[in-house]
């Protein structure tokens, strides 16, 4: 692993930003039906990586990066579970 932390903070955004495109490209059928993107683990993995990325901006200890990988998939997994019921519930009500 490379010694300057500001590397992983770029692999991170690199992973978020491929993320996001696939995303998107999923949603306007720029890519096939096959590749199926779930969304609560996608918010889950994002999270965990953007608080892992502002712990290691924090040089915080290894535990410390730990638990926020912890937190982050928590964290990351409910807002996105809750965007998705909210989403739901509109559609539902429209």
């Amino acid at each position: 692993m490379p010694d300057h932390p500001l590397t992983f903070v770029y692999a991170a955004l690199a992973a978020i930003v491929t993320g996001v495109l696939a995303a998107i490209a999923t949603r306007v059928q720029l890519l096939p039906d096959v590749i199926d993107l779930s969304l609560i683990p996608t918010g889950a993995g994002l999270g965990s990586l953007l608080l892992v990325g502002y712990g290691a901006l924090r040089r915080f200890e290894h535990e410390r990066i730990g638990r926020l990988a912890l937190l982050g998939t928590l964290v990351g997994g409910v807002t996105t579970a809750a965007g998705v019921l909210i989403a739901w519930i509109v559609e539902v009500l429209s």
